[in-house]
């Protein structure tokens, strides 16, 4: 069974609204602010040594460079923050909070969110943009993964016994607990397509398939690999599953139960899995970063911009993956894909702690546990309009011009201050002007070719 991050580091949990921005931008925007802020005017006189009122040292000379380079950051920093909402659950506020997967139930405007501290699911009525707690469902054993089946109003619950809880979404009663025989029931997904759903009892190394209208086991699927998310993928009905002991991820067959394919991936190491069918891509979320992966031709392709994480959700109305990233000395934050080929969108920095995300399409809002002292929950914010995606060969040489004209402009004031340096290039002193010589008055002076007289 896996386990969230503890909250290591104080985390500000009062009554006014955060606001975050997005993380390939935020660090380098608010460095920058702070340095502007700092030193709004450059310090001392930036003028050549050597000529006239002009003056220019080491110091002086890399203060004007980093002004130049923050005043370009600053300028690139001109999109709005992001205001982070959060909503409690009251019965364990002030508690250390510990949540895993979150649901929502578009049809019904319901918001479901796997809550181990109470061991329940807590319920939230999202019919508007702001979220409201309606009550917590309890569960005979913590809670694990979550799946909504909106035609069935049904909700079905891994527990940590191993069984899975049956929760009609009409009254919050739970109606059912199947037992799926192994140790823990973790992550799962519902099948509408063949009215199954698919459980990974995580340390078996087993999928279990139960029939959605039933409750029984119909089958169990060995993968002999500890195994993570598995989903169904309705464009070619097969099961898909990751394992971060095997570092890879398999397809199986769920008419036979049988494994058709393992793709190793390289230390990625993976955690999550979404699967949008109409482009027949898949999102896996890896230890330290988030691969993109082709089921048609395995081929893949790495993002660094989020580190890591845990669940990942797929919503197909606006075509965007949503990646909880959990940290404790990084921000947390809820990375945003989407499109064909997969691209990175962005991230939005919560700091809430949540280890998935879901997105409310009726109102557009993103939702995530929130783990944060002093007010466990849930932490929503808009969904940002969608990014121009510039091209990878566009993007690289974007960032080499931008590295380029830095060290141009570098070389050009090196060599412009070692000319100026040089005595051969600098103007000779002016010589000081000689006084005049003064003419005695003229009774001093002496006629030419006369002689003094005789005395008489």
């Amino acid at each position: 069974m896996r386990s969230n991050p503890v909250v290591a580091e104080g985390m500000e949990g009062g009554p006014r609204p955060l606001y975050a921005r997005h993380l390939e931008v935020g660090a380098l925007c608010e460095l920058a602010r702070l340095w502007a802020n700092k030193y709004p005017r450059l310090p001392g006189r930036y003028q050549l040594e050597g000529a006239e009122n002009h003056t220019l040292n080491s110091k002086s000379i890399l203060t004007a460079v980093l002004v130049v380079m923050v005043a370009g950051w600053v300028a690139a920093c001109g999109g709005p923050d992001v205001p982070i909402s959060s909503v409690g659950v009251p019965a364990i506020k002030g508690q250390i909070a510990g949540f895993d997967n979150i649901d929502v139930d578009q049809a019904a405007h319901r918001l479901y969110l796997g809550d181990r501290t109470d061991k329940g699911v807590d319920v939230f009525d999202v019919s508007t943009a702001h979220a409201k707690y309606l009550k917590t469902i309890a569960l005979p054993s913590s809670p694990n993964g979550i799946a909504v089946a909106s035609g069935l109003a049904r909700l079905f619950v891994g527990l940590g016994d191993g069984s899975v809880a049956v929760v009609d979404t009409n009254n919050g009663a739970v109606i059912a607990n199947v037992k799926t025989g192994q140790k823990g029931a973790d992550l799962l997904d519902f099948a509408a397509a063949r009215q199954r759903v698919y459980v990974g009892n995580a340390a078996d190394g087993i999928i279990t398939s139960i029939d959605a209208g039933t409750n029984e086991v119909k089958a169990h699927f060995v993968v002999g690999f500890e195994v993570e998310q598995p989903r169904f993928n309705p464009a070619d009905e097969m099961v898909y599953v990751t394992s971060p002991q095997a570092d890879a991820l398999f397809k199986i067959d769920p008419s036979d139960g049988l494994v058709k394919n393992k793709w190793p991936l390289g230390g990625c190491m993976p955690n999550g899995l979404a699967i949008n069918p109409s482009a027949n891509l898949a999102l896996i979320v890896c230890r330290t970063f988030v691969l993109s992966f082709n089921l048609a031709n395995g081929k893949s392709e790495k993002f660094t911009q989020v580190l890591g994480g845990d669940i990942v959700n797929y919503d197909a109305k606006v075509d965007q993956f949503f990646v909880g990233s959990p940290h404790i000395t990084k921000p947390s934050v809820v990375g945003i894909f989407g499109g064909d080929p997969i691209a990175y969108y962005s991230s939005v920095v919560t700091n809430a702690h949540g280890n998935s995300a879901a997105y409310d399409e009726t109102n557009g809002i993103v939702y995530t546990p929130d783990e944060r002292p002093g007010k466990p929950g849930v932490a929503s914010f808009r969904l940002p309009d969608k990014p121009l995606i510039v091209p990878q060969w566009l993007s690289n040489l974007i960032t080499a011009g931008i590295f380029v004209a830095i060290l141009g402009a570098f070389v050009l004031l090196f060599v412009f201050v070692s000319r100026s340096a040089d005595p051969a290039r600098r103007p000779e002193p002016k010589r000081k002007r000689q006084p005049k010589e003064e003419t005695p008055p003229a009774a001093d002076m002496a006629q030419p070719g006369s002689q003094p007289g005789p005395a008489g």
